[in-house]
């Protein structure tokens, strides 16, 4: 008997550990739950990404197809009586002798705008070039990169950058007038007004998207020359840069 007691377990202990027991059986219920949550938030997640990848190949292939139908647009935009691009080209590539007499008489002229010869419409694509008006071809692939930059300034800048080149910008200024801060300056050859001109007929077909009021179109097409002069100075800044990194590094 005195066994027997022994082995017994008292009452109060086993209470405290009854409700131990129940109270990790509750904890272990409620880990489950949160597991089965966690789960459920895994799979959803797994889901929602997995549906972000299908969302970002398909907004890929919509932009491929809106570029695709932006070009087809372009073309029809272009259509008219047959025309051989070539001949037209060749046409295209020097004014006409008066044409030339008129450009050097509105050289210094900043609201120049040459009247439109008769060649083919703007915006033509060929042969991985896109006919900006007048002869003037550009890029396809850099055009499309344009139509996506923000604001006048870095639009008109990467324009005149795609029509001249940086090499022929350095070496010219927007009027052919010196500058008035060095009293020694030199002035450097205009840059051609007829393709001033396309440059703001670009902005303003750009322009034009935007907004219809036409004293915000001039005076944002009254800044091109602005714009295209702090890039010359920019080209030349940098151009000057390198010639300073290279001549300290002959020094060495």
């Amino acid at each position: 008997m005195d066994s027997l007691e022994d082995a017994v377990v008292p009452r109060a202990l086993y209470e405290e550990l009854l409700r131990n027991y129940q109270q990790q059986q509750e904890e272990m219920r409620h880990l489950q739950q949160e597991l089965e949550r966690t789960r459920r938030q895994l799979v959803q997640q797994a889901k929602k990404l997995k549906e972000y990848g299908a969302l970002v190949s398909e907004m890929k292939e919509l932009r491929d197809l809106n570029r695709r139908l932006q070009d087809v647009l372009l073309l029809r935009l272009g259509s008219g009586p047959a025309i051989d691009l070539e001949k037209v080209k060749s046409e295209c590539l020097e004014p006409e002798p008066e044409l030339r007499s008129t450009f050097s008489e509105e050289a210094n002229t900043s609201s120049y705008y040459p009247a439109p010869a008769p060649v083919m419409d703007k915006y033509i694509l060929d042969n991985g070039k896109v006919h900006l008006g007048s002869g003037i071809w550009v890029d396809e692939e850099k055009w499309h990169q344009l139509q996506v930059t923000q604001g006048d300034s870095k639009y008109t800048k990467n324009l005149a950058v795609m029509i001249w080149g940086t090499d022929v910008l350095k070496n010219r200024s927007v009027t052919g007038v010196a500058t008035k801060k060095k009293k020694d300056a030199v002035p450097k050859p205009p840059l051609s007004p007829h393709k001033l001109s396309i440059v703001r007929e670009c902005l303003y077909d750009r322009i034009a998207q935007e907004t219809v009021d036409e004293t915000e179109i001039a005076q944002r097409l009254s800044k091109v020359n602005k714009y295209i002069c702090e890039k010359i100075m920019d080209i030349n800044k940098s151009c000057k840069n390198e010639e300073r990194r290279e001549a300290k590094y002959n020094l060495q």
